[in-house]
């Protein structure tokens, strides 16, 4: 079976613990992970840098058409975007209920870039950096 990807959506959580939101106008959602390496290389290995495994990576980029107001949403995303405070955020599956997180992570938002195209709704790209491990992550 194929999975469809607009049967995932980003959650938010708001300023009351517990409760979690669905940022307006999602587009777009992908997890990029990486994993470093970091050299193992001696001078008496001249010639080859052989390399072993470092610290994993993950960032969310969600894209958005913000529809205002969403006080909730988008414009807590701003706020947090602008105070570098952490916020917990969710990925679930279709039917997006509390037991269908996919995954959740303490976050770091970084509003990217929004675009005001002729003739076109306004666009924004955010990213959003792990603060601390993943407390879920069926993704991986």
């Amino acid at each position: 079976m194929k999975k469809l990807g607009s049967d995932y959506r980003l959650f938010l959580q708001t300023a009351t613990a517990g409760t979690f939101v669905q940022p307006a106008g999602q587009g777009n959602l992908g997890i990029q992970r990486g994993k470093g390496f970091n050299s193992s290389a001696t001078k008496d290995t001249e010639g080859v840098d052989t390399q072993t495994p470092g610290l994993r990576t993950i960032s969310l980029k969600q894209d958005i058409t913000p529809d205002l107001p969403d006080a909730q949403g988008y414009t807590r995303m701003e706020t947090l975007d602008k105070s570098n405070a952490t916020e917990i955020y969710q990925i679930r599956k279709k039917p997006y209920a509390t037991g269908d997180v996919v995954f959740e992570c303490a976050m770091y938002t970084a509003l990217d870039n929004t675009d005001f195209n002729q003739g076109e709704s306004v666009k924004a790209g955010v990213t959003l950096q792990p603060a601390a491990q993943p407390t879920v992550d069926l993704l991986s």
